[in-house]
């Protein structure tokens, strides 16, 4: 299953009320996969100084490579940018939601058929990927 950004930040971000909702459902897991794209996103939020606590990017370095040390880390093969494209197309994808199916292809190309997120939204509309939100289970 590919952990989605939203558990990686709210498992790292102290002042998250899903803090520890998040931390007990990656350490739940037999194996824990991201895609390199959850990493960079990731890094975005933590050292963003819209987040109340914003890291330094150091510090947001450091605990992100502290949990993808221990997890497996995907990336876009041969595949990935065909499929993104055939979903694109295939959801009239436009925008910001154009990551989101990339997301789903980078996963699809490499044998995940299963997303654990908070951003079921506009995760769901994929009948190509299952989506379970850890939140609300």
């Amino acid at each position: 299953m590919l952990i989605d950004s939203s558990i990686l930040i709210y498992s790292l971000n102290q002042s998250s009320p899903k803090q520890l909702v998040a931390q007990e459902f990656l350490e739940s897991q037999d194996r824990i996969i991201f895609a390199h794209q959850n990493i960079f996103e990731t890094l975005r939020i933590l050292t963003h100084t819209k987040l109340p606590n914003p890291f330094s990017t150091k510090e947001a370095i450091e605990s992100i490579s502290a949990i993808t040390q221990q997890s497996t880390v995907i990336f876009p093969n041969f595949e990935t940018q065909a499929l993104a494209l055939e979903l694109i197309k295939k959801y009239k994808i436009a925008g910001t939601e154009i990551f989101d199916a990339y997301l789903v292809a980078t996963a699809l190309s490499n044998g995940i058929n299963k997303i654990a997120t908070d951003n079921t939204k506009h995760l769901q509309k994929y009948t190509e990927i299952g989506v379970i939100n850890p939140f609300k289970e």
